[in-house]
């Protein structure tokens, strides 16, 4: 029988009770967005003891077909525009991302947050019952880091009553890409990164906007957005009544320009104009701000026009110009209000991406791993890498770090095996330095000790983002080193307070990297070993580090 059948027999009085239980029961299986049990616990949760109670169970249906009317709705405006599109492009134009949105599990409604609250947190408790799986040595490091990295934006989620922090989003789509990336065939790896990547995919559609070119079924919700947004700018003259503007975004900006939206939880709730290389404009409805939906919109114009990107703000309009100018835009001209219809001093940013030489990403054995180092040490380097054993894979992933004038980009991980003893011994102190530097990023934490053990006493520039980013790891006596050597990092005035205090001065947003992860670690490996977070070294580490920060900038 349909879902529509077995609601019509939950309400017939004239059935058993057990009869009508059991049509609920039959109705989740019709509809179960979140998966069978899932979806039981959260509409039985919200509606009482289904089981004895008539009302909790009515209440349990009611919550189950709002639900599933919201879905129906969206549905059909996704098949509606898709046909346009098709009709338009003649091409398929829907990424992965998209369709996950769309098929995977997910509560739709105005309950949507409720709902996906409630199943991490359900969801959480199971994972973290669960020991970590039996995987080969080999992949088991990368696996702790990916784990790990997941588990913890998870643990702040929950922390933060279902929030999350702006830090996280970048970690979260990241990671999102990594486990669906991997094939999780080995025995015991499945179930756990499989809840993994459930609890991720959810609170990616909680808390992450979906950016998606905007058709003209939006220009409605776009018109909402624009209206409200705009009234919050009491500065701003009325020119045009409400309908007037509704016809001018369905007539000519829709049809003129690059457009668009972004949807939070099923509903439109920002949306950005570009035409050329100009961004008309970029507004988020007020009740959605806060959310990062600003950012991703503003990364897909980025996307659109690499090579540079402009626009005009009013003077007036502080919030708008301390965002843009967050993500790196400049301002260039200033006008007295004689370039707009509303005759208000207005200022021109601009953004261009400067295809800086170094953001190659290290690859291989050749002389992009220069990248890692100043640009005063490429011959060294180079001499070096031409020394290191065969890898047995290309480096993963980088990070970058800001070492004076220079920009850095990292490995995240080695796979070349150690070198003889004899080769270091050809080397001269320098370069054995910058050896040493290189093998902290092996994929063997052991090797990791052993080398980092013959820097972390420098206080070579270069040397101390190797150092601080092995605090950001899982390995415990890694941390514990660290913390050992660099025991005058809390002294006032110490060379090592200075020389960390001006190196993460330049970097702030490795810093806050680095303290994410000591956190994620410590909620998910340590908790047993360090059972408040204040006496783990890592902590301390980072403590310390902020500190020595705040001495250089006072």
């Amino acid at each position: 029988m349909s879902f529509g059948a077995h609601a019509r027999r939950m309400r017939d009085r004239n059935l058993p009770y057990g009869a009508r239980y059991h049509a609920l029961r039959c109705a989740v299986e019709r509809y179960m967005p979140l998966g069978f049990n899932a979806t039981w616990a959260y509409v039985t949760g919200r509606a009482g003891d289904v089981r004895t109670d008539e009302a909790a169970l009515l209440r349990a249906l009611d919550v189950l077909e709002v639900s599933r009317e919201a879905r129906k709705v969206e549905l059909a405006e996704f098949a509606r525009r898709r046909s346009a599109d098709k009709r338009r492009r003649h091409s398929r134009t829907v990424s992965a991302e998209k369709i996950r949105y769309r098929y995977g599990r997910r509560w739709p409604g105005p309950d949507s947050h409720e709902a996906t609250l409630r199943t991490v947190t359900a969801r959480w408790e199971e994972y973290t019952r669960l020991p970590f799986p039996d995987v080969p040595a080999a992949l088991k490091d990368d696996l702790v880091n990916l784990d790990t990295r997941i588990a913890g934006v998870i643990w702040s989620y929950l922390d933060a009553g279902g929030r999350l922090r702006p830090g996280h989003r970048h970690l979260l789509r990241d990671g999102l890409t990594d486990l669906h990336g991997r094939h999780l065939a080995y025995p015991g790896s499945f179930y756990a990164f499989f809840g993994l990547r459930e609890m991720a995919d959810l609170i990616a559609h909680d808390a992450l906007p979906l950016i998606r070119p905007a058709w003209a079924g939006d220009a409605g919700e776009i018109a909402e957005i624009f209206l409200a947004a705009r009234a919050g700018m009491t500065y701003l003259p009325r020119l045009h009544s409400d309908e007037q503007t509704r016809a001018w975004i369905s007539e000519v900006m829709l049809p003129a320009s690059t457009v668009w939206v972004a949807e939070l939880r099923g509903q439109v709730a920002g949306f950005a104009a570009l035409r050329g290389e100009s961004l008309e404009h970029l507004y988020v409805t007020p009740a959605a701000q806060g959310n990062g939906i600003g950012s991703a919109l503003l990364e897909e114009a980025k996307k659109a026009r690499p090579g540079g990107l402009g626009l005009w703000v009013f003077q007036h309009n502080t919030g708008a110009r301390r965002f843009y100018e967050r993500h790196r835009f400049r301002p260039i001209e200033e006008r007295d209000g004689s370039g707009n219809k509303e005759n208000l001093p207005d200022v021109r940013y601009r953004w261009r991406d400067l295809d800086e030489p170094r953001r190659t990403e290290p690859t291989g054995l050749d002389a992009s791993l220069t990248c890692a180092f100043p640009d005063a040490l490429a011959g060294d380097v180079t001499a070096v890498v031409d020394a290191l054993p065969i890898a047995g894979h290309s480096p993963m992933t980088s990070f970058r770090a800001i070492v004076g004038d220079d920009r850095l980009t990292i490995p995240g991980r080695i796979y070349h095996p150690e070198p003889a003893p004899e080769t270091l011994g050809r080397l001269s102190p320098l370069r054995c330095t910058i050896l040493h530097c290189l093998y902290t990023r092996h994929h063997d934490g052991h090797v990791r000790q052993r080398h980092l053990r013959k820097i972390v006493g420098s206080l070579e520039p270069w040397v101390l983002p190797y150092v601080v980013h092995l605090i950001g790891e899982y390995v415990v006596e890694i941390l514990t080193d660290i913390h050992t050597a660099l025991g005058d990092l809390t002294t006032p005035g110490s060379p090592v307070r200075q020389a960390y205090g001006r190196f993460l001065a330049d970097n702030p947003e490795l810093l806050a990297l680095i303290e994410r992860r000591v956190t994620s670690y410590w909620a998910c490996h340590h908790r047993w070993a360090f059972p408040r977070l204040a006496g783990h070294p890592g902590h301390l580490l980072v403590t310390a580090m902020r500190a020595a920060e705040a001495s250089v900038r006072r």
